[in-house]
């Protein structure tokens, strides 16, 4: 089975139709793509937004690694993600924010949600979502799209671009050595981390609740965000800048 990019009009949710591809065998690198998506979904299950206008991706991954290295795979899709617009001349001014979105002057400009499964075989696969702002913002989420960058790229070139690139990075991570999730990123990965070296917030995942007040040192090779000589796992804990 070839890999290939399916684009859709609309579609309840790209990372669901992705999933039931990856069941049935599609491999590495396969792709769903939609202008629309009527049920999608972020992180921790929340609803997401997704407006017609923008770009919704979905990668079928199969990266060879052990369950302790899976968790970094969403840090190698997140510089995939990079790879893919600069392919574009638009990654300029991007930006990776810890664990999962991907910045612009400072405002949302792309999330990421990756997940796992296994497909009918018995063999562990995942899939990266991705959900880029390109024509218009999500209400009332401060965030950027790329037209407000200056860059209007087809639906179909950037999807393209950035299922290339994901796919690249995720194969790429998968056949560096090392037992731990950034072995072999984690630096590269902070030269592009946002708000590395300012005060944030640790927020407790679970209700928002303040942990502590630091700067962020960077991440340890586990991913987790470093706060004042403290590391926080994503499970447990999100950061916002300190204006």
């Amino acid at each position: 089975m070839r890999e290939e990019l399916l684009v859709l009009e609309s579609t309840g949710s790209t990372n669901d139709d992705a999933l039931a591809l990856g069941r049935e065998g599609a491999p590495h690198g396969s792709a769903v793509a939609a202008r629309l998506q009527t049920a999608g979904r972020g992180r921790r299950g929340h609803a997401w937004e997704s407006p017609r206008g923008n770009l919704y991706l979905s990668v079928v991954l199969r990266p060879q690694v052990s369950p302790t290295r899976l968790p970094g795979l969403a840090a190698a899709c997140g510089l995939g993600v990079l790879d893919g617009l600069k392919e574009l001349g638009i990654a300029n001014e991007a930006q990776l924010k810890w664990p999962n979105d991907v910045l612009a002057r400072r405002r949302k400009l792309a999330g990421i949600l990756v997940e796992a499964s296994r497909d009918n075989a018995g063999e562990p696969f995942a899939v990266c979502g991705v959900g880029v702002n390109v024509a218009r913002t999500p209400r009332g989420m401060g965030a950027v799209c790329l037209a407000e960058l200056g860059a209007e790229p087809s639906l179909t070139e950037l999807a393209e671009a950035l299922r290339a690139g994901v796919a690249r990075r995720a194969a790429e991570w998968a056949s560096l050595p090392g037992e731990l999730p950034l072995d072999g990123i984690v630096d590269e990965y902070e030269a592009c981390l946002a708000w590395r070296g300012e005060k944030v917030r640790a927020l407790a995942a679970s209700d928002g609740t303040e942990l502590a007040r630091g700067v962020l040192e960077g991440v340890d090779r586990w991913g987790r965000a470093v706060v004042d000589g403290v590391a926080y796992a994503s499970e447990l804990a999100s950061l916002r800048p300190i204006p």
